[in-house]
């Protein structure tokens, strides 16, 4: 399974790039479902993203909007952007529950930021807490559906628990939402395997490999895949020179 979790950390050790709140981008370095903070940890981008997202966010059920604009406009994104620079730093040195609290208390903050609930789900996966990764990554959804980070995502989470059907439906989702974003793709081929559908598994990771070169080191060693080692055409997807 390729997913933000386990691509953050090869992504760290070929250093960083420039990434978009609004749309993954595909590193030719590893399976890197991007983020702006974990790119550009300080940066005028994240900032101006912070008061865009406060000031559009519609209010939550049962409060006024005048109310609602007014908490949200007061947020200062000095504090913010230190928050989120200062969770980004924790999660780097392995401390995931401080950066838990700093993402909680941007959420708390500033509820319409909608990558601090991409940032939980992260966290919260790598703390091995899937129904709150579920919970934020669904909220996250609420308020922005289409939104192919956070949909590849919550297949991944899905799929962590067993739940191969479910998961697919949102990789399929997110393939529609972001047709040059490679990792939903790949995901589906993993969805597939498990599911014992080897064909169309075989079919998602040839046409991964062919987007994305590099699928093939990921397919090589992904547990997702194992069902399909033997293959004859499996391994002429991932060692196609032999």
């Amino acid at each position: 399974m390729s997913s933000i979790y386990e691509a953050l950390r090869r992504s760290r050790a070929t250093g960083p790039a420039a990434g978009n709140t609004d749309r993954p981008a595909v590193s030719s370095r590893g399976r890197v479902f991007r983020l702006v903070a974990s790119a550009v940890i300080v940066s005028s981008v994240l900032t101006a993203a912070v008061v865009y997202h406060a000031a559009r966010n519609s209010p939550g059920p049962g409060r006024p909007a005048a109310q609602a604009q007014s908490k949200e406009s007061a947020a200062d994104p000095g504090v913010v952007l230190d928050l989120m620079s200062s969770a980004e730093r924790q999660k780097l040195k392995g401390d995931l529950e401080g950066a838990l609290e700093a993402y909680r208390d941007v959420v708390r903050r500033v509820p319409g930021y909608v990558d601090a609930y991409l940032r939980l789900g992260e966290v919260y996966y790598l703390l091995g807490r899937y129904d709150q990764a579920k919970d934020a990554l669904a909220e996250g959804l609420r308020r922005k559906p289409l939104d192919a980070r956070m949909l590849n995502n919550m297949g991944s989470v899905l799929l962590a628990t067993g739940k191969a059907a479910e998961a697919l439906a949102y990789f399929t989702q997110a393939r529609r939402n972001s047709a040059e974003y490679v990792e939903p793709l790949y995901n589906m081929a993993c969805a597939y395997a498990r599911m014992n559908r080897k064909d169309a598994a075989l079919s998602a990771l040839r046409q991964a490999a062919e987007m994305q070169p590099e699928v093939r080191l990921w397919a090589a060693r992904d547990a997702d895949l194992a069902t399909l080692a033997a293959d004859r055409e499996f391994k002429a997807i991932v060692h196609p020179e032999q």
